[in-house]
């Protein structure tokens, strides 16, 4: 019988939003369902776009795989399978959902709006998420939203964008900013900017952020993002 991984560990803190108790299968089900990749019951996005992959319900027996690559890394996170043959759990761990609010954010400062970042920005956006999030942001995960940026003269400062969508919902992910920037309130403008861009188009923003990055968690919170749960992470390697 194939191993079990461990189950989720919710810890409400706000209302529920049913669609993102399992993000990735919610994004690659809708919003997002012309970057899924299936394999049997399991759905992923393309290695070069996110290192993500998504079943539907909890212990689904995934079988026999042919969309898996030795020695690759993936995640599931919030809902996760049964261990397949050959998968080896590298580590779990816990990710807190935020979900943003209105009511709790504040007004925002004037501030010059930050720029698109395009093609010829992937480098300095791959360089930048490699000081944070080196296994996340891949070459064609920019694909999946807008991001925005600060330039300097010495390079992209900071920066910010979507990643997941479905339903009335966008996730902000991907705030960088480089150690030599910092305390200059970019995140924030970012994060600002983003929000106003999801809200106009009719949804409503939310992230993720390690359950152990209380200083990323007091930013979020300022900024009108409400905890709503823990999700369980789970990092897998294709032995």
């Amino acid at each position: 019988m194939a191993a079990r991984l461990p189950s989720s560990n919710f810890h409400t803190k706000a209302p529920m939003h049913g669609t993102l108790a399992n993000p990735m299968w919610s994004s690659l089900t809708t919003s997002h369902a012309g970057f899924a990749h299936a394999c049997g019951p399991l759905l992923r996005f393309a290695p070069d776009v996110a290192p993500f992959c998504a079943v539907e319900h909890a212990g689904a027996d995934l079988g026999a795989l042919d969309c898996m690559h030795r020695g690759e890394i993936v995640y599931f996170l919030g809902v996760a399978p049964a261990l397949a043959a050959g998968w080896k759990l590298e580590s779990a761990f816990q990710v807190l959902q935020m979900v943003y609010d209105a009511r709790r954010a504040p007004g925002a400062p004037c501030q010059t709006p930050a720029v698109a970042l395009g093609e010829a920005d992937i480098g300095a956006m791959l360089d930048l998420t490699a000081l944070a999030y080196p296994e996340f942001f891949r070459p064609r995960t920019a694909a999946l939203g807008h991001y925005i940026g600060v330039h300097t003269p010495h390079g992209l400062a900071a920066m910010a964008g979507q990643r997941l969508a479905s339903t009335g919902y966008r996730e902000i992910s991907a705030v960088v900013t480089h150690p030599a920037h910092g305390g200059m309130g970019h995140a924030a403008h970012l994060i600002r900017q983003l929000s106003g861009m999801i809200l106009a188009e009719g949804r409503t923003p939310y992230l993720h952020v390690s359950a152990s990055n209380k200083r990323a968690w007091a930013l979020y919170e300022n900024l009108g993002f409400v905890p709503t749960r823990e999700l369980h992470s789970v990092k897998i390697r294709i032995a």
